[in-house]
């Protein structure tokens, strides 16, 4: 008889174990999952995004113009997210977007009046800074991280 109580009771705290393991290991599992969701989201977008500097030129009157194309299948949001980081005869320089920039920032214009940034859309990046004759490089990165640079001379 003590042998079947015994057996009972390991039976019981068995079930009691799996079911406390279960009650563990399935949230973490769905967190998991939902993690794993929103970053193949994340790449996917990444993935569908490109752009291209067309053109840039500046002159020493402290107007840098750059064209960027956006020549992905993603729409970009936020163009006033992206980074513009021009690299310059000693030192490098990133300016903050300013709406209506009128100093050492940058503003932007969606060509065509077009009112995204979506595929094949080209935007007029105008950065004011001071800039002396030399030879210059320019990089532009979507708010997601994705970049395209090109040089230049003033």
């Amino acid at each position: 008889m003590e042998k079947v109580i015994t057996t009972a009771m390991l039976v019981i705290a068995s079930l009691i174990a799996a079911i406390a393991l279960i009650n563990a290991v399935l949230p973490a599992t769905g967190k998991s999952a939902s993690a794993l969701t929103t970053a193949n989201s994340e790449a996917a977008k990444r993935i569908k995004t490109d752009i291209d500097v067309i053109y840039a030129s500046g002159n020493t009157s402290g107007t840098i113009t750059i064209w960027v194309k956006n020549v992905g299948t993603q729409v970009i949001r936020s163009v006033e997210s992206s980074d513009i980081i021009i690299i310059k005869p000693g030192g490098v320089l990133r300016l903050p977007y300013v709406s209506g920039c009128a100093s050492e920032c940058w503003d932007y214009t969606l060509e065509d009046n077009e009112s995204a940034w979506s595929t094949a859309v080209t935007v007029k990046f105008t950065v004011t800074t001071t800039v002396a004759t030399g030879n210059y490089s320019v990089s532009v990165a979507a708010p997601n991280g994705v970049t395209a640079a090109k040089d230049f001379s003033v």
